[in-house]
């Protein structure tokens, strides 16, 4: 998520004796490699897309068996009282580091990332943009994950955080707004609580079968002001790349207004989708936003890949479509991570323009 400066610190702190006590149960076994396979980098899922050992984004989140495992950690992430996305156990194992990327797909677009350290050391970096820390263990922090940004691990030994995905109530906002103006805001403790009940409340809606006309546009429209901010392209090319996405959002709007989420639509949105990829992709090394991506990229992960989610549609009770939709998925939703990347570099998707952190 795009925010006004890099890091926050928040006036939170957590029982770092019990979170170190509760992630020590889990054996090396149980943290699962980066799922593009960074070195020293590994995760437990603590919510997850049904409850499920996976690094998805679609669905309904709910929590692992690892998560009830840890009483003390669910306490934590209740404690927000937000609704909660994905969350994890982040290790990065000594003098490892997470690559410089920037979080530029449709899910961490409009979710903020909670940073909680319960082991690291003062020689554990923190990067984003053209600032530094070190995040100290039991405090807590979010950045602008929209920047680029990288960790580093100088230390001899591992570091792990709890990091929680949500997109933020005005609760939590006016909170960040406050320490912004550098108000006074007292520091709270959360005590562990042995047997407290809590509620975790968890995303249940967080992808659309097809996205509404209102967030591709808006989405859009977001992308196009970010790269008028940008310097490294002409002001003709951009005019171009701009006429290509107003087209496409008023397109997806005709076929909105006339199939809606029905599946009688699905190829139809498809079509569209590929055949704005295949115009754009002229320009994947002549338009790019302030940061230096190219808005190819960022279209491709923000726009298109999310604006189609079939597979939906049997987590929706939708038990109509389920024979259609497994006879349809192999032939015309064309973009999965598998796919051939539509920029015609030869590469898988995932590995391409699909490439997450």
């Amino acid at each position: 998520m795009k925010l006004k400066r890099e890091f926050y610190q928040l006036p939170l702190q957590f029982d770092l004796e019990r979170m170190q006590q509760e992630i020590a149960q889990f054996s090396d076994s149980e943290w699962a490699p980066h799922h593009e396979n960074f070195k020293g980098n590994s995760a437990i899922p603590l919510i997850s897309v049904n409850g499920e050992f996976n690094n998805d984004f679609k669905g309904i989140m709910l929590p692992t068996s690892a998560l009830l495992r840890c009483e003390y950690l669910q306490q934590v992430i209740a404690s927000f009282g937000e609704v909660v996305g994905r969350t994890r156990l982040m290790k990065l194992e000594a003098g490892c580091e997470v690559p410089l990327h920037s979080d530029i797909n449709y899910h961490w677009y409009k979710r903020v990332r909670v940073h909680i350290p319960i082991t690291t050391t003062e020689f554990v970096i923190f990067q984003c943009g053209d600032k530094r820390i070190h995040m100290a263990a039991g405090d807590c922090w979010i950045f602008d994950s929209w920047k680029f940004h990288k960790v580093e691990n100088n230390s001899n030994q591992s570091r792990v955080h709890l990091v929680i995905d949500f997109s933020g109530s005005s609760r939590f906002w006016d909170m960040i707004e406050k320490i912004a103006e550098n108000d006074s805001i007292s520091c709270k403790f959360l005590n562990y609580q042995p047997q407290k009940k809590i509620n975790i409340r968890t995303e249940k809606n967080n992808y659309q079968i097809i996205m509404s006309p209102g967030e591709v546009e808006l989405l859009v429209n977001d992308l196009i002001a970010d790269i008028q901010l940008c310097n490294l392209s002409s002001e003709s090319t951009k005019e171009q790349f701009h006429r290509l996405l107003n087209n496409f959002v008023s397109d997806w709007r005709e076929l909105w207004f006339l199939y809606g989420e029905d599946q009688s639509g699905w190829p139809l949105f498809h079509r569209l989708r590929n055949e704005v990829l295949k115009k754009v992709s002229q320009y994947d090394k002549d338009i790019f936003i302030d940061n230096g991506t190219s808005a190819v990229k960022i279209l491709a992960q923000l726009i298109i890949g999310p604006s189609m989610n079939v597979e939906l549609a049997l987590q929706q009770s939708y038990p109509s479509v389920a024979k259609a939709m497994h006879e349809y998925e192999p032939t015309t939703t064309g973009l999965t991570r598998n796919s051939p990347c539509h920029c015609g570099s030869g590469e898988r998707y995932k590995n391409c323009h699909g490439k997450i952190s």
